[in-house]
């Protein structure tokens, strides 16, 4: 796989079920016009169809009504539509809901901001509709100002969204015949900051939001009930990644205090007076996401480098592969997922006799195509824990690189990850592992890194694993990269800052790299470090340098490439510039490469044309110091 198949890779989404018939979401890349497409498809009577294909418009969020008659969409026009329709005043910049009736559509509502989200109402006669304002980047455009920003609270801007003030949140409620519109909920008068899985239960709206606490100066979630017209309080001060509801019972996933993370999420129930209360049927794994059908709960979770679905109230895992399961639904008592495993991207599979058997053809072409390798499994003892580790064998006289992922709440494992196959194409091997504070093993191993075990436990799991899994695949080659972001990007710059001889070349991406730094210019400052560092930086400062890499930036003599977003605000770029400044001065090699107009997911979800770009600076990297 080279840097730029990525643009043949198809990412499937959003399936729904309507019980007799599938629909999702498919999305790719069009290099041509440096953009993402995203189009509609169903699965009707084993007959695949193009619902909706992307012209010049993108669709997506696809949902059927609760009767099951009407399906609903999200019609947006492509980002370089918007921007060039602002340009010129066209009206081709708004966002439409439409409404299929078979072969007749009809729009029930548009804006000019985004579509975050939205529900059917249990009668079928209603959609909410959950609604964002636009970004900066559209309004600068559209308004040409270029007025001061007054900022008095905290946080101000997050990741990908820039600074939130002059941001809302409203909720609509459409009535799909007369298409009267009424604003349920004014995110301005209400200062709300986030509105999230909106749902119904009985006559009663219930969905999780967050505003900005008394202090101005942190951000509380609620979850909120609709009352007349006025905002409830049902429960503060949790953390929820979803609300659902079971026989007219209210339940989230996510944790009962914000504070509790680094913790798994999990399934909550949610009293009338708003207490939150485990189930019986917990479990020591993190919990993905929630469906419910036939009046049971079924969820994803994370496993060991594994993502699986799991039917919570019967307490049975349903499919465990070595894959990544990304959506599910069923069509009466069928079930179909979409899925991926370590070398083939997404695809729709139906459970058939407790095994999964391929239906769609959607990446068929990329692997008939392209090569891609499959991986090395282990799980290695390191003395103080057992680690799953992969690995990628190309050869025994290739150089070798170490990943490391972010989070450090996240896993590696059986899934599609355009980066290992990139590398290995390119001719490295490829060693990656989850080390101590990683998910997918429980909350005591996801918990073993805060405090002073932060830098220790997961570097000696990380370097020990890697060593083993050296010997394991029987790679004689001594050249070593290392790389990470993130997280990964802290841990890279701790290792190279500790073990300076060990690696012959660096990659250090969207870095944490000063804990004092990032304390006031990071969209997480307040929180995150005292959650895995567990103490607060005026109390112990000496605690902050300690567990920097920064620190120990005097050390390194490796070779390192920095990588860094303009508008990463997660980690912002002030943190590669210290290191860049400490590195370049002191005559190490290294080079700083900045992408404008990027954020913290740019590996993700940035420009095409930069993922490209980013890819190659890093093969050039790695084969100058290593090849």
């Amino acid at each position: 796989m080279n840097p730029n198949n990525i643009s043949d890779i198809k990412n499937l989404s959003e399936l729904q079920s309507n019980g007799s018939d599938i629909v999702y979401k498919s999305t790719k890349i069009n290099l041509e016009n440096n953009s993402y497409e995203s189009s509609i498809h169903k699965l009707s009577k084993n007959k695949w169809t193009d619902l909706k294909k992307s012209t010049n418009w993108n669709f997506s969020i696809p949902k059927y009504s609760k009767n099951n008659k009407l399906i609903s969409f999200v019609k947006t026009p492509k980002s370089s539509e918007i921007l060039d329709s602002l340009e010129k005043k066209k009206n081709s910049s708004k966002t439409y809901l439409v409404v299929k009736n078979g072969n007749s559509e009809k729009v029930i509502f548009d804006t000019e901001d985004s579509i975050v989200n939205y529900v059917w109402s249990e009668n079928s006669k209603f959609v909410y509709v959950i609604t964002k304002e636009w970004s900066d980047e559209f309004k600068k455009i559209e308004n040409k100002t270029d007025q001061p920003t007054v900022i008095n609270k905290l946080p101000f801007r997050f990741d990908t969204t820039g600074v939130i003030y002059n941001k809302r949140f409203h909720i609509y409620k459409i009535n799909i015949s007369s298409l009267k519109i009424e604003k349920i909920v004014d995110g301005d008068k209400e200062s709300l900051l986030s509105i999230s899985s909106l749902i119904e239960v009985g006559s009663d709206l219930y969905f999780i939001g967050s505003q900005h606490n008394e202090n101005g100066t942190m951000l509380e979630e609620h979850i909120i009930k609709l009352v007349k017209s006025k905002l409830v309080k049902i429960n503060s001060g949790g953390m929820f990644n979803q609300i659902f509801s079971l026989k007219d019972k209210l339940y989230a996933v996510g944790l009962r205090k914000r504070f509790d993370w680094p913790t798994n999420t999990t399934i909550l129930k949610v009293s009338e007076n708003g207490k939150l209360s485990f189930l019986e049927h917990a479990f020591d794994r993190n919990v993905v996401s929630v469906k419910i059908h036939n009046n049971e709960i079924f969820c994803l979770y994370e496993d060991s480098g594994k993502t699986l679905l799991r039917n919570v109230s019967q307490k049975e895992t349903i499919i465990e592969e070595d894959i990544t399961i990304k959506d599910f639904n069923f069509i009466g008592e069928d079930l179909y997922v979409i899925a991926n495993s370590f070398s083939h991207p997404d695809e729709i599979f139906k459970l058939v006799n407790g095994r999964l058997k391929k239906l769609s053809t959607t990446n068929d072409d990329f692997n008939n195509n392209v090569r891609t390798f499959d991986c090395e499994y282990h799980r290695i003892d390191t003395g103080q824990s057992d680690i799953d580790t992969w690995g990628i064998f190309v050869g025994k006289n290739k150089p070798t690189l170490l990943n490391i992922h972010g989070g450090p709440a996240s896993q590696y494992g059986y899934t599609f990850f355009d980066e290992f196959q990139t590398y290995a194409s390119a001719g490295f091997n490829v060693i990656a592992c989850n080390p101590r504070g990683s998910t997918g093993r429980g909350h005591d191993f996801l918990r073993d890194v805060c405090g002073r075990k932060w830098g220790v436990n997961d570097v000696h799991d990380v370097l020990t694993s890697f060593k083993k899994m050296l010997k394991l695949m029987g790679i004689e080659n001594k050249n070593y990269g290392i790389m990470g972001g993130s997280y990964g990007g802290f841990m890279t710059s701790w290792v190279i800052g500790h073990y300076p001889k060990m690696f012959k070349s660096a990659i250090v991406e969207r870095a944490l790299l000063n804990w004092e730094t990032m304390v006031g210019t990071s969209d997480i400052g307040i929180g995150f470090p005292e959650m895995y560092l567990l103490d607060d930086m005026n109390n112990n400062l000496n605690l902050y340098r300690k567990k920097s890499p920064i620190t120990y930036a005097n050390n390194i003599i490796t070779p390192t490439l920095i990588i860094h977003s303009e508008k990463d605000y997660r980690c912002p770029v002030e943190q590669a510039e210290q290191l860049f400044s400490n590195l370049k001065r002191r005559g190490v090699d290294t080079t700083m490469i900045r992408f404008p107009d990027e954020s913290h997911e740019l590996s993700r979800s940035g420009k095409p044309n930069h993922r490209i770009q980013r890819f190659e600076s890093i093969i050039d990297w790695h084969k100058k110091q290593l090849t």
